[in-house]
């Protein structure tokens, strides 16, 4: 006779059994509306992207085995791994020996990349920490109305971000307000410590899979230089936008953030080379 966590621990491998034949029967229909002029590996890892953005595949959740999904869509297993490991390096999946292959944008991205100062010992990077100053819905034009294409309403998310009690930077996250209309009615408590990107991810099935950055040093508008402190005539500092992309490299989040001059050294992680 079972015992009840038996009984439970049957029941959930059920459903993940029956959760992931459905999602192999929508790959097998994704991949039947393709364009067959296409290789065999670019369609499906076109299907699977479609399957994804649809939130059939949410951020984080664990793909079903190789030899499964060759079997379902009836293409053999080189072709199934050649459009996988495209994804993978692509950073669109994440494989994790023993224990499958993952939709990337779970919440375990490189979130804080543009805010890694670095200590007193040259090695270690000194603590961060978010404050959300106001959200509102906008429909000012400017880069990020460019850059987010086809959206006219914006909802803009202002954080202090305070490097290890010293100094303070200022970010604008920038998304389409028609889109993450939601995101209106979180808590505005939420807001301070959350990472933005992980919470489009998690909720709204939008992870960041890619990013463009430009950095420019230049004068701030008074406004920014009143609120980062600093004095008259001395409002310089650098400014990071960072324009992120998500599936099938859809714009999804616009981030302009101001860095005043004589802040501490930021670290910015080499690229790797080796997988361009």
């Amino acid at each position: 006779m079972q015992s009840p966590l038996e009984r439970e621990a049957e029941a959930n491998g059920a459903r993940l059994r029956s959760r992931a034949s459905g999602s192999l029967d929508q790959l097998r229909e994704a991949l039947a509306g393709r364009d067959t002029d296409e290789p065999r590996h670019s369609r499906l890892r076109a299907a699977m992207l479609d399957l994804m953005a649809a939130g059939v595949w949410p951020a984080g959740s664990k793909l079903p085995p190789e030899k499964e999904m060759a079997q379902a869509v009836g293409l053999s297993l080189g072709t199934v791994q050649k459009a996988l490991n495209r994804l993978t390096a692509a950073k669109v999946l994440v494989r994790r020996h023993g224990h499958g292959t993952f939709v990337a944008g779970g919440g375990n991205s490189d979130q804080l990349l543009h805010f890694r100062f670095v200590g007193d010992d040259g090695k270690a990077l000194v603590p961060v920490y978010a404050e959300a100053l106001d959200r509102k819905q906008t429909s000012a034009s400017g880069p990020w109305s460019d850059f987010l294409e086809g959206a006219t309403s914006f909802i803009r998310v202002r954080r202090r971000i305070n490097v290890a009690g010293e100094f303070d930077c200022l970010s604008e996250f920038y998304i389409d307000a028609v889109r993450f209309e939601k995101l209106l009615a979180v808590p505005f408590p939420d807001l301070h410590r959350v990472r933005l990107r992980t919470l489009l991810a998690e909720h709204y099935n939008a992870p960041t899979l890619s990013l463009k950055q430009h950095a420019y040093a230049t004068e701030f508008p008074d406004s920014v230089g009143k609120f980062l402190k600093q004095p008259k005539g001395r409002r310089w500092g650098l400014v990071l936008e960072i324009l992120s992309f998500t599936h099938h490299r859809s714009p999804v989040s616009f981030q302009r953030i101001y860095i005043p001059a004589g802040a501490r050294q930021l670290d910015i992680p080499s690229p790797d080379l080796a997988s361009a």
